[in-house]
């Protein structure tokens, strides 16, 4: 059996509330461990959720029923398909996961996860997979307990009626993290799709200037832009889309607004860091002047893309974004695979400042924009303990190798003239600028970032905090 308690200083009617709102499973699957839901019937108080994973290699389905619901108290599910239950008679395990919620006081609450497993084909199966049960266990369910108090707490600074909120780029690797975000705090979120809207979504073209009506809706949060990252070097047609894709988007979004007779209060608009080029050693406010280079020109014209929504008396936030560090995409990924192979060497030097931030810190900043009416123009976005990439190398070798061998995992440097004779453009600016983020403005607003230490932050992520963190507590999680 394995068990995990946490203590929330919230009313056990909002924890309850919380994991029954539409999102929640989302919220609480770790991006190092993958699953994507398939088909849901019902909620937690009956119904059924398919989910695809994987065993190694080996693609399953996860069917899991729930049942014995009672308000505030409890919600119990079965695997009724999958790893632990299957249909031929040696297969003979089980999966019984039990949810429940105390009331301490009027303000404080207690939530226990209980699971009691068996393993099929006894005793073979807990021989092979009891010690890597457990270890997956206690790593998972480390995650959970960080996500459910620090998304609570987030949630508790916002105390107004619940918005209806408009997404565009809700596929890509922000937002697919941000709409389960918003539908657990109790928002309804639309995404702005190109092609087939299905119900609860909105169209949009962006070449032909077309969008569904956004009016009446509170908030617009626009994501949406070609991938900066590739394979290859940035070609003529990569570029064009590159600027096209986040100007015309933004122009579009902007003058629609505009134009509209009940306009969002708020549109977040995402931008990047890169606005301002390379600075070297320089420290860059909001206020530091937008660089010479190609990228810098992007963000640029992204940010003006906006004027008629400012114009229009809408409160616009430029969020910058530092380098987002998330397995399921963007740049950790790519640095991940040759890290776990011993390669992890610093790049042209590796003086130069990477200013990053964890997902959870980049979709939780695009809600404090939302809620904070102080917030306007453009925000920079990134923890404030920003680290050069020799020591971003450094920290993520000693996590995949441990202190003793993570320092051999960046013994040779790769050099700059190798980055910029395979990658060209596009190396200089994803690998080789130096952007050492200020991000006062953010916390000066009231915002508090979640991870603010490098090596918390990615163990968070990649489920590899280390043993004294895996323990439950029933006080604040750090």
């Amino acid at each position: 059996m394995f068990e995990s308690t946490l203590k929330l200083n919230v009313p056990v009617e909002k924890l309850f509330n919380w994991h029954e709102n539409e999102g929640a499973f989302e919220r609480l699957t770790p991006p190092f461990d993958p699953v994507n839901v398939t088909r849901r019937v019902g909620g937690i108080d009956g119904g059924t959720v398919y989910i695809a994973m994987k065993a190694g290699p080996v693609p399953l389905t996860w069917v899991t029923q729930y049942y014995g619901y009672k308000k505030n108290v409890q919600f119990l599910e079965d695997q009724t398909s999958g790893p632990f239950v299957g249909p031929l008679p040696f297969w003979n395990g089980g999966w019984h996961h039990k949810h429940l919620f105390e009331k301490i006081d009027e303000d404080n609450s207690l939530v226990t996860d209980r699971i009691e497993y068996d393993f099929p084909m006894k005793p073979f199966g807990f021989l092979l997979g009891g010690r890597y049960t457990k270890k997956k266990l206690d790593q998972m369910f480390a995650y959970r307990r960080n996500i459910t108090e620090n998304d609570l707490y987030a949630l508790s600074k916002y105390s107004g009626k619940p918005l209806d909120i408009a997404v565009t780029g809700g596929s890509g690797l922000i937002g697919k993290e941000l709409g389960p975000y918003l539908t657990t705090a109790g928002h309804s979120v639309e995404n702005l799709v190109r092609k087939r809207p299905k119900k609860g979504e909105l169209c949009w073209n962006i070449r032909k200037q077309q969008i569904s009506s956004l009016n009446g809706k509170d908030a617009v949060v626009h994501l949406a832009g070609e991938n900066i990252g590739s394979l290859v070097r940035w070609s003529k047609w990569k570029r064009k889309e590159i600027l096209e894709s986040r100007v015309k988007s933004t122009a579009l979004v902007a003058k629609h607004l505009a134009s509209l007779e009940n306009p969002p209060k708020v549109l977040i608009c995402a931008s990047a860091m890169g606005y301002y080029g390379s600075y070297g050693d320089d420290i860059l406010t909001e206020d530091s002047k937008n660089g010479d280079d190609y990228f810098s020109y992007v963000v640029k014209e992204w940010e003006a893309a906006a004027q008629p929504a400012i114009d229009a008396g809408i409160r616009v936030v430029f969020l910058r974004f530092g380098i987002i560090m998330s397995p399921k995409g963007g740049a950790l990924p790519r640095m991940l695979l040759p890290a776990k192979f011993g390669g992890n060497p610093p790049i042209g030097g590796g003086k130069q400042w990477w200013s990053w931030l964890t997902i959870d810190d980049a979709i939780g900043s695009i809600y404090h924009a939302i809620t904070t009416e102080s917030l306007s123009g453009a925000v920079n976005v990134a923890s404030p303990n920003t680290i050069q990439q020799k020591d971003f190398a450094s920290t993520l070798g000693k996590i995949m190798w441990g202190p003793r061998l993570g320092f051999m995992t960046n013994l040779i440097p790769l050099p700059a003239f190798v980055v910029k004779s395979i990658m060209g453009e596009m190396g200089d600016v994803l690998l080789l600028s130096s952007n050492r983020i200020d991000s006062s403005k953010l916390i000066d607003s009231g915002y508090k970032f979640r991870f603010e230490n490098l090596e918390n932050g990615l163990r968070h992520i990649l489920g590899m905090k280390r043993e004294e963190d895996l323990q439950c507590k029933t006080g604040v999680l750090s």
